[in-house]
């Protein structure tokens, strides 16, 4: 695509050409023949076109310099100050507070806090400090999906995690198919495979952080980024130790994973244990790429577990048991291994926060309550196993 510098060389151009026919024909007193006619007349239908590229095109670029203004403006402290001093958002916050709106509204969720983060959009934080007489600007980018993303041992796994839900979501699945061998004339039987389907529906995850009055007076890039690191921290633990939990799931909290899977005969933080779960699942027809979640206790038990009496190997070492590769987490109950693509996390809507500057007023602290929506299952439980030590 032609930037504008090149549509206004065009136009020019054109505007050359066509001048040029005039004159040539003024200065021979007669009027354009047919050729200069057919020429002028797609001259004038070209110019007509580079005009409206080069107005589209200006158009764009000073919408784009409108959202890049007001997105590199906005401050989360600035905005939760606003709303803890009971002034209105400015203009650039609220615009960010609206497209927050706008994802809770298309995703069917409720939403009753002061603040909504999007977590489709890619907002970018500002945050300015004088030294010296001059201007710092951060870099860094309010999007919270993507470092939340980053800090899920799960997702790290290879689960897939879905965004930009309406309402509740099924999601297919297959059985696969079956053959059998038989005789010449004998009748072959149906070999198809069952679909089933898995349904995730929307659930309010909430967690809170309280927030002193003196860390939100200042105005620095590294505070906006502890900040947003500590809403991404609560989200990301409470998640994930629903999901890596044992707990029943119910209509308000996904179940645990150990909750929902199988633990194979034998499975135990030993050599032995290890291989009886990779077997479990090759016998459940489990394929793709598995990999292991495990608590630090079961770390720590595995890296000192031998293979056996004479090798001086132990089954856990350079962060894999037997070549697949293992995550730790304080969030799992256990230990788990399977194929984690098979496992959804979805999520709806944006981030609600509510600023609470009273709870904790008496302790110079602003309560922040975060509330986000989602699900999480496995597509399949036969791609997994796993155990929970005795004792938890």
């Amino acid at each position: 695509m032609a930037n504008t510098l090149e549509l206004i060389d065009k136009k020019d151009q054109l505007e050359l050409r066509a001048n040029a026919i005039v004159n040539q024909a003024e200065q021979e007193q007669r009027k354009l023949n047919e050729d200069e006619l057919v020429e002028f007349n797609q001259i004038t239908e070209d110019l007509k076109n580079t005009e409206n590229e080069i107005r589209e095109l200006n158009n764009k670029l000073n919408n784009n310099k409108k959202r890049n203004k007001t997105m590199k403006q906005f401050s989360l402290i600035n905005a939760i100050n606003a709303v803890v001093n009971n002034r209105n958002l400015d203009e650039t916050a609220q615009e960010v507070v609206n497209a927050g709106i706008a994802e809770m509204r298309k995703a069917g969720q409720s939403f009753s806090g002061q603040i909504i983060l999007p977590v489709e959009e890619r907002a970018a934080i500002q945050a300015t400090v004088t030294d010296h007489g001059e201007e710092v600007v951060a870099e860094d980018k309010l999007n919270i999906l993507e470092p939340l993303r980053n800090r899920l041992v799960l997702t790290q796994a290879g689960a897939t995690y879905m965004t930009g839900l309406v309402g509740n979501v099924s999601i297919p699945t297959y059985s696969g198919t079956s053959v059998a061998w038989k005789g010449e004339v004998a009748a072959a039987e149906d070999g198809a495979g069952t679909f089933d389907e898995v349904e995730l529906s929307p659930k309010r995850l909430t967690a809170y952080l309280d927030i002193s009055k003196q860390f939100l007076i200042q105005d620095s890039a590294s505070a906006e980024q502890m900040l947003k690191n500590d809403i991404v921290r609560a989200l990301a633990e409470k998640l994930e130790s629903t999901i890596l939990g044992s707990a029943a799931g119910s209509t308000t909290q996904p179940a645990g994973i150990f909750n929902l899977i199988t633990s194979a005969t034998g499975a135990a933080a030993t050599y032995a244990g290890t291989v009886a779960m990779e077997k479990a699942l090759d016998e459940n027809n489990a394929t793709g790429n598995f990999t292991y979640i495990v608590s630090p206790a079961v770390k720590a038990t595995l890296r000192t577990a031998a293979k056996d009496s004479g090798s001086g190997l132990f089954t856990m070492e350079n962060d894999e048991i037997n070549g697949l590769p293992v995550y730790c987490t304080n969030s799992c109950a256990g230990c788990v291994v399977g194929n984690f693509e098979d496992y959804v996390i979805a999520q709806w809507g944006g981030i609600d926060l509510t600023v609470d500057p009273y709870t904790q007023a008496s302790n110079g602290k602003v309560r922040l309550v975060i509330n986000a929506y989602f699900d999480a299952k496995p597509r399949r439980t036969e791609s997994f196993t796993g155990f929970v030590p005795s004792g938890n």
